[in-house]
């Protein structure tokens, strides 16, 4: 049975350092390895900023849901908002190659986390939208002077 946390915020930038606190909980009481903690914390960061700051124009106040999952070595994230329809995953690329000055502003947060999951995957049904990220963990090594005990 999978270990499950579900977090329901407001859209509001104060709201992120919650989840994100959460991840780092989550991911002390699992043992998972320190970088992949980190991943999902930058990741649900980058896209929690995003979906307050351009998916509620209207100013409005609207419920965001972040829940993460923990299945065998699979540990999976999802992001649902009431916001306007967008895509992220239908963005291309950005030029990394080009310079400062000629590269196209946004799409560096979406390549960060399509560059460290092993999934990510959007839909939009029923009025929201749904980002899910998945990666393959395993635990962090055992600790050198616990061994040798």
């Amino acid at each position: 049975m999978a270990e499950t946390w579900v977090a329901e915020i407001k859209n509001d930038m104060a709201e992120i350092a919650r989840v994100t606190s959460r991840i780092e909980e989550f991911g002390e009481n699992h043992q998972l390895p320190k970088e992949v903690v980190f991943q999902f914390v930058l990741a649900f960061d980058e896209l929690l900023t995003n979906i307050i700051s351009y998916g509620c124009p209207d100013g409005g106040t609207h419920k965001i849901t972040a829940s993460m999952a923990l299945a065998g070595d699979r540990l999976e994230a999802e992001i649902v908002d009431d916001g306007i329809a967008f895509d992220p995953l239908a963005r291309p690329a950005p030029d990394l190659d080009a310079s400062v000055e000629d590269r196209k502003i946004g799409g560096l947060g979406i390549h960060f986390v399509r560059s460290v999951m092993d999934s990510v995957h959007y839909r939009r049904q029923d009025g929201h939208n749904h980002l899910k990220m998945m990666k393959k963990v395993s635990a962090e090594p055992a600790n050198e002077e616990a061994i040798r005990g």
